[in-house]
């Protein structure tokens, strides 16, 4: 089962970092794309498919690149994709490979990748536009959120993305929640002896709620539908958050 990092969490991991993965040609551009399927998916089980970082695209569907990816053109990309330029491209001419992080004007880009400003270890840099093919993004982004809370007396329960958030059948109270998405999601909560208290933006796995006090109302904003259990009533309504 996959584990979700969002964009930040990988830099957090990697900034400063250098990973030679497939152990081949020392660290390569390629190997960051790599180690990001090794720290989410716990392996990496693919190739570049003719030895060069825009096989990645030009070879997708035959390299296994498509068990981790799908393919979107540049012109969608956002934080988190796989940006891939291809052989010959003005800041790339052997290719490159390197997470998008954000437009810098209309022919640059700010990249984070291994083997780009002159530096092996992952790091940000500009990297002109000409020659992208497109971008890949990983599939834990294009799923929808992953979730999980924290149950008196037994602490967090695993993240999923579908399903009950909690126990049943065990009279134990939620106290807190945590969301993971690449969409934003805001939520408030009322707290036992606290009171109301705005969370903001949770997305990016911010808790919600203490896990000192029961969390007894919770209300969120976003791209999906929720519904909650309440002790003596049942399950509330489906509601779209």
């Amino acid at each position: 089962m996959a584990k979700y990092i969002s964009p930040q969490e990988f830099i957090n991991i990697t900034k400063g970092k250098a990973y030679d993965v497939d152990h081949a040609y020392g660290v390569q551009c390629v190997d960051g794309i790599a180690e990001f399927c090794v720290l989410v998916y716990g392996e990496h089980n693919f190739t570049c498919g003719n030895g060069w970082a825009y096989g990645l695209w030009t070879c997708y569907g035959t390299n296994g690149v498509e068990r981790y990816f799908n393919q979107h053109p540049f012109s969608e990309a956002k934080e988190g994709d796989w940006v891939i330029w291809n052989k010959g491209s003005k800041d790339a001419p052997t290719s490159h490979v390197a997470m998008y992080s954000k437009k810098i004007d209309n022919t640059h880009i700010e990249a984070y990748g291994q083997n780009q400003n002159g530096k092996k270890y992952f790091n940000f840099a500009n990297v002109n536009t000409n020659g992208i093919l497109g971008v890949l993004r990983p599939k834990i982004y294009e799923s929808g959120i992953q979730y999980r809370a924290y149950v008196q007396d037994e602490g967090w329960t695993k993240w999923i993305s579908s399903g009950i958030a909690g126990t049943t059948g065990k009279n134990k109270v939620i106290r807190a929640v945590e969301f993971k998405s690449d969409k934003e999601i805001t939520a408030n909560a009322h707290i036992n002896n606290i009171g109301w208290k705005d969370y903001g933006k949770v997305n990016d796995g911010k808790q919600v709620g203490e896990s000192s006090h029961q969390l007894e109302c919770l209300q969120l904003k976003g791209d999906f539908k929720y519904r909650v259990h309440i002790s003596y009533f049942g399950w509330t309504n489906w509601t779209t958050a």
